[in-house]
């Protein structure tokens, strides 16, 4: 497994706090798109409607010759007066609007363009009709007022030219200046008697079709663009923040201890098929991986007695251990499980068993080993096979194989297993011993920490190739401490995107107090689909699929269990 390579950046570290944090991300994009379009579809409707409006200007009255001045700027002082309280008094009276004259001037707009003779008027009503009626007397005002202020223009220049006329000296020599104003004086008599048309109005307003405002599916559509970028930038935020182990390599780096297997997530982590135990697909490779690490561990002395622990609650211990021992089963190991979580006990439920009495009945000397153990049917292909291999080869427990360190001994003498004991009974092929729990105790780490408690794993010991000790949390309770000193070694079970940083800081300072604990690994819990495609995680391992070439099994069946 190639840490350095799963540091790396991958996709699934972009794609991770959208996918964790997808309903808060639904949430929030639902929440403003909806709550946008209700607000803006409960606002009053409003009508926009426009006309346009030609301006022209005639130049000199008297030489006809267009006026220096800026036309764009001659179009805009003229239409800076419709906004007056005059101009606006005379239209609401004309289309006999029911407001004010500044309500009245609220609901107009005049624009104009620089370079072009064209102003724009437009209108916002509470109808189609109200909006076009006021542009179009807008628009009427405004033509009126630009051709009276020609027509204005006009008459000064005629009432100039006939002074100057009258002060003109009768004579030959100034026939010609007469001449001149004389025929001035009747060219600005014509332009006055012809009304000034150069202003006019284009196109009339008409009733719009449908409201210019509001526009609840375009502002809705704005609210969920905004609204998804926000919420996918609060997700990255956020995840800045997480203290959750996210990745294979982040379990490593923070426990600073090896990691044994990376475990995918699973619908179905405990799959029964009628009263027999089966290892779900995806995790057959994977509990392999493990098991096979866990043998590695020692070369000279393979772990035989085995705690399996967690930092708190919830991180998939019991589902580990029960698919571990299936996995030290299918190779021809007899295998027994102890459930010593004796406050919350789950292992009966992930085998499918029940017991009345169990590991808390033996160690307070009110049942025997041998009647308090189930033998739980184990699915376990190629065994029988391997079985025939090995017909010959005499089992660990039956050579007398005896502890292979010393540190697994107490140290203050406790009583030795007695090989043959009475209930430590080798299980026979197909099948593993199952120890539950049994009633809780009052207190549950005097009693796990009894010179009782080792003879009976010691009784189990003797008969068996593996034992597996399901305990409970290292941080939660201490309970798991006596067990931690008897076992040739122990696994934690640290579930990604659950067990927190801190957590597991605390967990390793908590081990590091306990005398002859000995942690053989980390196991990553819980692996998700999308980090196993970014990772390169395949469930069958390398690209062999899920039970290397084996036939497809068919779906087991579900059961309700703890994971």
């Amino acid at each position: 497994m190639d840490l350095d390579e799963t540091a790396k950046p991958h996709f699934a570290d972009y794609a991770r706090p959208l996918w964790s944090r997808r309903w808060l991300i639904l949430v929030a994009v639902v929440v403003a798109t909806g709550g946008v379009y209700v607000y803006y579809a409960r606002q009053p409707k409003v009508y926009t409607s426009s006309t346009p409006v030609f301006v022209k200007d005639p130049g000199d009255p008297v030489s006809g010759v267009p006026s220096l001045q800026s036309t764009d700027r001659s179009v805009q002082n003229q239409a800076v007066l419709l906004y007056s309280r005059d101009i606006a008094a005379s239209v609401a009276k004309k289309i006999r609007y029911e407001g004010t004259a500044e309500e009245l001037l609220k609901r107009v707009s005049v624009t104009s363009r620089e370079g072009e003779d064209f102003v724009n008027v437009t209108a916002r009503g509470d109808t189609p009709q109200q909006a076009a009626t006021i542009a179009n007397a807008y628009a009427r005002e405004f033509v009126t007022l630009v051709n009276t202020s020609q027509s204005a223009r006009i008459k000064r220049a005629l009432d100039l030219s006939k002074v100057q006329l009258r002060h003109v000296p009768p004579g030959p020599a100034t026939q010609a200046t007469r001449q001149t104003l004389g025929d001035q004086i009747r060219r600005l008599e014509l332009a006055l008697a012809v009304p000034p048309g150069l202003t006019k109005q284009i196109d009339p307003a008409v009733p719009p079709s449908e409201p210019s405002a509001p526009k609840p599916l375009r502002n809705a559509l704005f609210a969920f663009v905004l609204s998804f970028l926000t919420a996918v930038a609060a997700a990255f935020g956020l995840e800045r923040f997480d203290r959750r182990l996210k990745r294979p390599s982040d379990v490593h780096d923070v426990y600073g201890e090896p990691l044994l297997a990376v475990l995918p997530h699973s619908d179905d982590p405990a799959p029964m098929r009628g009263d027999t135990a089966i290892l779900s697909p995806e995790f057959r490779e994977a509990f392999r991986v493990l098991r096979t690490n866990i043998e590695l561990a020692r070369l000279d002395a393979p772990p035989r007695t085995i705690v399996v622990s967690s930092a708190v609650p919830g991180e998939g211990k019991s589902t580990v251990v029960r698919n571990l021992a299936l996995a030290f089963r299918e190779t021809g190991k007899s295998v027994a499980v102890v459930e010593a979580d004796l406050r919350h006990p789950a292992l009966g439920a992930l085998f499918g068993a029940t017991a009345d009495v169990g590991l808390s009945e033996v160690l307070t000397h009110d049942a025997e080993l041998g009647r308090v153990t189930v033998q739980v049917g184990a699915e376990l292909p190629g065994l029988e096979e391997l079985m025939r291999l090995d017909a010959a080869k005499p089992s660990a427990a039956s050579a007398g194989t005896t502890r292979l360190t010393a540190r697994s001994r107490p140290a203050n003498g406790r009583a030795q297993a007695r090989n043959g004991r009475a209930g430590a009974q080798k299980p026979p092929a197909g099948s593993l011993t199952l120890l539950l729990s049994g009633a809780k105790p009052a207190n549950p780490p005097a009693v796990l920490a009894s010179a009782r408690a080792v003879e009976v794993l010691d009784e189990l010991r003797s008969a068996h190739d593996v034992v597996l000790i399901d305990s409970a949390p290292l941080l939660a309770v201490t309970d798991t401490v006596p067990l931690l000193r008897y076992a040739d070694g122990a696994i934690v079970v640290g579930r990604l995107g659950f067990t927190t940083r801190d957590t597991a800081k605390r967990l390793i300072e908590f081990l590091d107090r306990i005398p002859d604990a000995e942690l053989l690994g980390i196991v990553a819990n819980d692996l998700s689909q999308l980090d196993a495609a970014g990772f390169g995680y395949g469930y069958g391992y390398g690209g062999y699929g899920y039970g290397y070439g084996a036939e497809p099994e068919p779906p087991p069946k579900k059961v309700t269990q703890p994971v």
